[in-house]
């Protein structure tokens, strides 16, 4: 009867040790706060698993003689870090992030490629 016992109490810790383990350090992907990307990691005896969701802000606009504004809950505030780029021509850009909008100025009807970075 002991070494029956003895079984059953290394097939316990050996089998649902691990397993009460992992689902009680397994966690749902977090929702992206739209200030930049979520990570999400787990890991259970052996191998990781890491997942990167980006809340990406990016995109295109055309000047209207010299000037845009774009319109995206994304840009927060002033803090914001935005890269613009003249794709059109080799001319120079200005990019101010707001609260809710980018104003991007530059030369009379170019294209011109933005990106929040943080």
């Amino acid at each position: 009867m002991d070494t029956k016992r003895l079984i059953l109490y290394v097939v316990a810790i050996l089998v649902v040790g691990p397993l009460a383990f992992v689902l009680v350090t397994h966690q749902a992907p977090p929702m992206s706060t739209g200030s930049g990307p979520s990570v999400y990691v787990s890991n259970s005896f052996g191998g990781g698993n890491v997942q990167v969701f980006a809340s990406f802000c990016a995109g295109k606009v055309q000047l209207t003689q010299g000037a845009a504004r774009v319109n995206d809950a994304c840009f927060t505030g002033e803090a914001n870090i935005v890269a613009c780029s003249d794709i059109t021509s080799a001319n120079p850009v200005r990019c101010e992030p707001s609260t809710g909008t980018l104003t991007v100025e530059g030369h009379a009807n170019d294209n011109i490629a933005f990106a929040r970075m943080k």
